[in-house]
């Protein structure tokens, strides 16, 4: 691995290249060391509080004194080619870091912050798979599913969860199914995250008048196979998305709810008529990240009466032990090395769409789909602790349990758990 004092470069606008200064290098490699996707520089009274977000887990580092602190967000600014002038609105800025083979991309974002400012590195990076879909943590019979539906070349697949929960990713490894060299395919995003070969890649830029809706009304205008959504937020994009998919055109999209059935809330709240999300739809993959066991460290440990009870009400086999985090020199005494997917793969059948045209309620859209064998996030996630991919731990604090309906975490966007309530007041 290079270290810190490695020479690494840098563009500004047209190819300018700058060298990056050692404090900016050193906080990039720590980051980049522990394989954090996040960097926080916060103000606080003591100078510029460090944090690290490693498998979504925020890891509090070290305080500089103020003037390291503003030194360090000088450097910064000047790497992203921002003004190192401080700056009384936010600003955003990217800068580019060579690692051996591979390349990161850091967005930068700084805001005002009382007297001073504070910034946040994201960092970005192809994945070494080139979105291999088997990667995601899909069982077998749920990687059919998804491939099926994306073979079939027409209607709306949904990919919904919590903010940072790899809708994105699990957007691109649908699309790369499909031979990308023989589609036109176009996506609207915002921002664009990673580059995809062979998909013409359109930024939401609403100071310039691109919106999420005026760009899908010209992708329309452009002869696709092939349409991803980043993200559906507003009724306009919304009816656009779920047309199109009428029309005979595949859609991805990704929405914010919290299980399947909340994505039909979720698309109805903004505009969709159950009809059409019944005509159009044709999957809903609903997720969140667990971080995995460190297989250095990781220690079995008696499974207890809650995690038995657990099991069988999910109507599943009690494991001989489960495996508990540890910690040790090799995952920086976390217990945990990368994260992985838990899953609600529902597919979207004539009974499904029929029941979802009726304005079918949420519990009953759920119900429905458990008798058609959808398992639960939950139960995906009691699987992965059974194989020792995970620990129970993980498991509670991303989903919950109650009376045998399983709900996605706190972590939810508190704004999705309003739209599916919203949605189910409207239809009564």
């Amino acid at each position: 691995m290079a270290t810190a004092a490695q020479e690494c470069t840098t563009r500004f606008g047209e190819g300018i290249i700058a060298s990056y200064p050692d404090p900016l290098r050193t906080c990039i490699w720590n980051a980049i060391v522990e394989k954090a996707t996040d960097v926080h520089v916060h103000c606080v009274a003591e100078g510029f509080r460090v944090l690290h977000r490693v498998d979504g887990i925020i890891h509090p580092k070290e305080v500089l004194s103020t003037a390291e602190g503003r030194t360090l967000l000088n450097q910064l600014k000047t790497a992203s080619g921002l003004n190192f002038v401080r700056s009384f609105t936010p600003k955003e800025g990217q800068l580019a870091w060579p690692d051996g083979d591979m390349r990161w991309e850091i967005r930068v974002t700084l805001t005002p912050v009382r007297d001073r400012e504070s910034a946040h590195l994201r960092f970005l990076s192809m994945p070494k798979d080139q979105w291999d879909i088997s990667s995601l943590g899909f069982t077998p019979i749920d990687q059919e599913k998804v491939s099926s539906a994306v073979h079939g070349l027409n209607g709306m697949i949904l990919v919904t969860g919590a903010t940072g929960s790899g809708k994105t990713t699990t957007m691109y490894c649908l699309a790369s199914l499909m031979d990308l060299s023989t589609t036109t395919t176009y996506s609207i995003e915002d921002p664009v995250e990673f580059r995809l070969p062979y998909v013409q890649q359109i930024e939401v830029d609403e100071q310039h008048g691109l919106t999420m809706h005026e760009g899908l009304r010209t992708i329309l205008r452009m002869d696709p196979d092939l349409i991803l959504v980043g993200e559906i937020r507003d009724e306009a994009s919304a009816v656009v998305a779920a047309r199109a998919a009428l029309s005979g055109r595949l859609v991805i999209a990704t929405i914010h709810a919290q299980d399947a059935a909340g994505a039909v809330d979720s698309l109805h709240y903004l505009g969709v008529p159950y009809h059409v999300i019944g005509s159009s739809l044709r999957l809903v993959i609903a997720q969140n990240l667990v971080r995995r066991l460190c297989p250095d460290c990781a220690r079995p440990v008696a499974v207890g009466d809650e995690d038995r009870d657990l099991f069988s009400q999910s109507g599943m086999e009690i494991p001989d032990h489960l495996l508990q985090a540890d910690g040790c020199p090799e995952c920086y005494s976390y217990g945990y090395k990368g994260r992985t997917g838990v899953f609600e793969v529902a597919a979207v059948d004539d009974e499904v769409a029929t029941f979802i045209r009726s304005g079918a309620h949420h519990r009953e859209l759920t119900d429905c789909l458990r008798k058609k064998g959808t398992r639960s996030m939950a139960q995906d996630g009691l699987e992965k602790a059974a194989m020792g991919v995970t620990c129970m731990e993980e498991i509670r604090r991303v989903c919950t349990f109650h009376q045998g309906i399983e709900l996605m975490h706190r972590r939810m966007d508190p704004l999705s758990l309003e739209i599916a309530e919203m949605s189910r007041s409207d239809s009564n």
